[in-house]
């Protein structure tokens, strides 16, 4: 009887971030871009209404482009699922929905890869918009297009690194 814990022989943690399997080159670059996208959409939400209202929009209307932004975010991703059931999911620029999939494939042996992403992509949400309000507060609030754009930029870049990385991982 060997009384609670793990079975002899069986992993302790074989998918937790201490890992070496985890932290790999393919993983790593998957959280990046999580943290980017959601990082993104945090900023998105949290300065375009102060933005808008700066530069002389109403608070109704900035309200509202908000509100249509998180509309065609969520409305857009609907359309995704024929499309990607049709072409390898790094083809289709890399959304949320479709970069689990993608994730999935490139990784198949870390089965829990989707739920560590997700939990790391929240930090781009806790950390972008008080980033952005350093840089807006260096810049004046007419840079929020540019720091977006920038966090934008850098999620391409990210989704770039990791299709070359699947792609040699594949061949």
């Amino acid at each position: 009887m060997h009384g609670r814990g793990a079975r002899p022989g069986a992993a302790r943690h074989p998918e937790s971030p201490a890992s070496g399997g985890l932290l790999s080159r393919v993983l790593v670059p998957f959280l990046l871009l999580y943290i980017l996208n959601v990082g993104v959409e945090a900023g998105v939400g949290g300065w375009e209404p102060t933005h808008l209202e700066t530069v002389g929009y109403s608070a109704t209307l900035a309200a509202s482009a908000t509100s249509a932004y998180w509309l065609m975010m969520t409305a857009g991703r609907f359309p995704l699922v024929p499309i990607t059931l049709r072409y390898a999911p790094e083809r289709i620029l890399a959304v949320f929905p479709t970069g689990l999939p993608w994730l999935n494939r490139a990784l198949p042996q870390v089965k829990r890869a989707g739920a560590w992403v997700i939990a790391a992509s929240m930090t781009g949400g806790v950390t972008a918009p008080p980033l952005l309000g350093v840089g807006i507060e260096a810049s004046g609030i007419h840079a929020v297009p540019w720091l977006l754009t920038a966090l934008s930029a850098a999620s391409i870049v990210a989704t770039v690194r990791l299709i070359a990385l699947t792609r040699r991982a594949s061949v």
